[in-house]
């Protein structure tokens, strides 16, 4: 039999080369997500700052302004057509929070002119509010997107705070060194605080509010994006106010009376959001992050003392007003805010209570930074841990009671110390007396063994820690 060999298929030519699993990542996330619109907003700021910032002759003021609204109206016009005519969502979110940033960037643009020409600039503050409140509206039944009172008002609240806040600043921005300035300075954060606790009824209706909004956009992304963006433009302009609204004298221009502690109100309110959000969806996760934010907060009240000047002496001044210092009052009123979250029956929001009150312990109205914390209110600490120890009691909460227990051993621990210390002088025999008192319940001990006591409480105790442990 002779062997035929296979025959060998013909060459195939080699097809257009492919791009690389790197480049299709690239251009995918360039086609869903498409950058260059905030590229574009970005350059274009950039250019109307070069051009026009300094804002010397009228005509630079009105160009810049114009130049602000004439860009805000072709993002609002490129976000209808793109829901209007070819559906693309994705893009819209984006366009639309440049929108709302053009509106932010003409609230802040125009803070110098303000500060030193207030009758111009009063005008384009006023001007700017409007434009933004007309736009916004356009939009909104441009594009038939659902937006309920109990989001718009809240919206409309914080914009009416960006354009209106510098305005009330205005008769007092000649006197740098006076209270009633530097309280307006610090005043923007509590405020925009309570702008945003208004969103608290819409929280509690829940993702039901927002069914069939008019978009592919699920709950929480839509509208809480929008307010997540305010909420970082919060921040910035508490910073820019303080910047632009304080003119000091030439040999103090590098200094500003801003500090971390002044976040501390907004970051409360936001912190009550969070709180509510995570009670309404049963999300442990969002609770626990909201639980944790006062101690951030308790760490920006405690750090950033070290500058002097004008911010130190506005510093005296907050603390001889409040009746102490800035991290004294965020632990006060982070003891309120877990006595709020008790209320509201939030998982663990009486340790956070108790972590707050040892605080205290530690912290009076005289310290100011987190590295002179110093235990003067023993009585305060020793409440706060037989509470716990109650507490852990009447729930039969076996890891609580060790927990207690072990703090309360450490405690008496440093104090035998401190005493036998003082006493070892004194007494000749007392290592003597010590050791027996030691030998003593080791005696006890032993005799329970024994007697199978010992063992059948540590059997108890096993399963009362099982039980913790399943309950948590």
């Amino acid at each position: 039999m002779s062997s035929v060999n296979p025959p060998v298929p013909p060459e195939v030519p080699p097809g257009p080369a492919t791009p690389s699993d790197g480049s299709r990542g690239v251009l995918a996330w360039i086609a869903t997500s498409n950058p260059f619109y905030v590229i574009s907003a970005g350059l274009f700021l950039l250019g109307l700052r070069v051009s026009f910032g300094a804002q010397v002759r009228d005509i630079d003021t009105w160009a810049l302004m114009t130049g602000l609204a004439g860009y805000t109206l072709l993002l609002a016009a490129a976000a209808l057509l793109l829901v209007r005519f070819a559906g693309v969502w994705n893009d819209v979110r984006t366009v639309l929070l440049l929108v709302v940033l053009m509106f932010l960037a003409t609230s802040v643009t125009f803070d110098e002119l303000l500060a030193l020409s207030p009758d111009r600039g009063r005008r384009f503050y006023l001007g700017g509010l409007l434009f933004a409140v007309l736009v916004s509206e356009g939009l909104i039944r441009g594009i038939k997107l659902r937006l309920p009172a109990g989001f718009r008002a809240p919206y409309y609240l914080t914009l009416g705070l960006f354009f209106l806040y510098p305005l009330a600043l205005v008769p007092v921005v000649r006197d740098p060194h006076g209270e009633a300035l530097m309280w307006g300075l610090f005043g923007f954060s509590p405020a925009a605080g309570l702008v945003f606790l208004t969103l608290i009824p819409a929280v509690r209706r829940g993702p039901g509010y927002l069914r069939d909004n008019g978009s592919p956009w699920p709950w929480p992304f839509y509208p809480w994006s929008l307010f997540v963006f305010l909420a970082v433009a919060v921040v910035g302009r508490s910073f820019l106010l303080c910047w632009s609204f304080h003119l000091l004298d030439a040999g103090s221009m590098d200094q500003t009376i801003f500090g971390p502690y002044f976040l501390v109100p907004f970051g409360f309110a936001l912190a009550v959001l969070v709180l509510e959000l995570g009670l309404v969806a049963r999300r442990r996760a969002v609770m626990w992050v909201a639980l944790a934010v006062p101690a951030g907060l308790v760490g920006l009240a405690g750090t950033g003392h070290d500058e002097g000047g004008i911010y130190q002496e506005f510093l005296g001044i907050f603390a001889a007003r409040m009746g102490g210092s800035p991290l004294f009052l965020t632990l006060l009123a982070a003891a309120a805010y877990y006595f709020y979250a008790c209320v509201r029956r939030a998982p663990f929001a009486t340790e956070g209570l108790t972590a707050a009150l040892a605080g205290l312990a530690f912290a009076g109205p005289d310290t100011f930074s987190l590295s002179d914390l110093l235990l003067t209110q023993p009585g305060l600490l020793a409440g706060v841990v037989v509470f716990q120890g109650v507490v852990g009691v009447w729930r039969r909460d076996a890891w609580r009671v060790i927990a207690v227990a072990g703090v309360a051993g450490g405690w008496l621990t440093g104090a035998i110390w401190r005493l036998y210390v003082a006493l070892k002088a004194e007494v000749a025999g007392l290592d003597y007396l010590i050791l027996s008192l030691c030998l003593f319940p080791v005696a006890v001990l032993i005799s329970l063994g024994k007697a199978g006591i010992l063992a059948r409480w540590l059997t108890v105790l096993r399963r009362n820690l099982a039980r913790s442990t399943q309950a948590r």
